[in-house]
């Protein structure tokens, strides 16, 4: 079990639980992990929908249950500072990509 994610890194929901469809949540959408808030610290993970906005919190506990990783990143950046906004992801040879 990974104890950290690189912000950036690229996940994939893989299992749904009770009352996902109903928040509009479905098997293989597409979220990255958003910069972290440096009130939460790096025990809740925010993830950023394919359009670029920051759509909801969770924690790792969650994110192994529930998602897979589908790219790393090698941000270093934790809290984001002095980086762009994160955009939207583009789609490349199939493959999601985050629009530079």
């Amino acid at each position: 079990m990974k104890r950290f994610l690189s912000p950036l890194t690229i996940l994939r929901l893989r299992k749904l639980w009770p009352h996902a469809r109903r928040q509009g949540r479905e098997i293989g959408q597409i979220y990255r992990v958003g910069y972290y808030c440096r009130d939460c610290g790096k025990e809740v993970i925010r993830l950023v929908d394919e359009q670029g906005n920051y759509s909801w919190s969770v924690d790792l506990l969650f994110i192994n249950k529930h998602f897979e990783i589908i790219e790393g990143s090698k941000e270093r950046s934790v809290y984001g500072a002095g980086r762009p906004k994160i955009g939207p992801l583009v789609k490349t040879h199939g493959i999601e990509r985050t629009k530079t």
